[in-house]
């Protein structure tokens, strides 16, 4: 479904459409390349297939190689987020530990995301640091610290990009738009990074805790309405306190876990830990502070 969408995207962008649509198609993309992103996420649980080894292979090929970021970098950087969340040790605090902002701070941090500032420096950091095992920040990846544990890898990591992106080019040389493949870092650079910033403020920015034996004190689901799942909640990533109290249930199956959660109190304590008016609200949290 996710590949189906981006080839959708490419053939409005292809088109002689209105340019208003073709912004329409490259914000939908950068909700794409997130939801590439969900689909490494969820196989480096190994929860999406039931094999390790189609986890590994379509995770690393057909989601984390489009995204310059490899399955073997991935995986124990993300579980490590999971057994230290909201701790020092969290690679993932970096990007929530400052919300919520001023009004004014948040307005020029989407400024950065809409003038590619935070693109360019997120390409800089998978190229420069993900790819060859590099410490260093990666901005929406934190900050590496596996040096040593990639750095030989690098050559291969570079090689297997260049496989998956020249096929990707082929594919546009061979129906006759070798330019459509621009458009694939024009989502990434100036679309990409602000949905990037509000799934992780939804997920556990200006939480009651950093970290929390209780997953409702630290992480947040937000019910996303169709039109928010198409860009900042593919792949059922909304359902995110779900996620974190039982990582190996498939996104496809978190929204049954939450009706079921739901049903049986688990927010009614907690009610911080859910929000039900969708992504607007995110945005008022993430900027309330005065």
């Amino acid at each position: 479904f996710n590949w189906l969408v981006i080839i959708g995207c490419f053939v409005v962008l292809a088109s002689s459409l209105h340019w208003a649509l073709k912004i329409v198609a490259l914000a939908i993309l950068g909700g794409r390349q997130l939801g590439l992103g969900i689909l490494l996420h969820e196989c480096s649980h190994q929860a999406f297939f039931s094999t390790v080894r189609l986890n590994r292979f379509v995770g690393h090929w057909f989601a984390g190689m489009p995204m310059l970021i490899p399955f073997d970098f991935y995986r124990p950087y993300h579980l490590k987020h999971h057994a230290k969340t909201g701790t020092d040790e969290d690679p993932d605090l970096g990007n929530i530990a400052q919300y919520p902002v001023t009004k004014s701070s948040f307005l020029r941090k989407i400024l950065r995301d809409a003038f590619g500032l935070s693109g360019s420096k997120m390409l800089y950091g998978v190229l420069f640091f993900v790819l060859p095992g590099r410490q260093g920040s990666t901005v929406s990846l934190g900050t590496n610290e596996q040096e040593g544990a990639y750095n030989q890898s690098g050559l291969k990591n570079y090689t297997q990009v260049l496989l998956c992106h020249g096929a990707m080019i082929a594919v546009f040389y061979g129906v006759g738009q070798p330019l459509l493949y621009v458009y694939w870092w024009v989502a990434f650079i100036f679309f990409y990074p602000f949905i990037v910033r509000l799934r992780q403020i939804a997920e556990h920015g200006a939480m009651p805790a950093f970290a929390s034996d209780d997953v409702r004190d630290t992480t947040r689901t937000t019910i996303a309405r169709w039109w928010e799942r198409a860009l900042f909640a593919p792949n059922y990533v909304n359902y995110h306190c779900e996620h974190h109290f039982l990582p190996t249930v498939p996104s496809y199956h978190l929204p049954k876990m939450h009706a079921l959660l739901k049903a049986r109190g688990f927010y009614q304590d907690k009610p911080e830990a859910l929000i039900e008016r969708g992504y607007p609200e995110i945005v008022r949290i993430a900027s309330s502070a005065s």
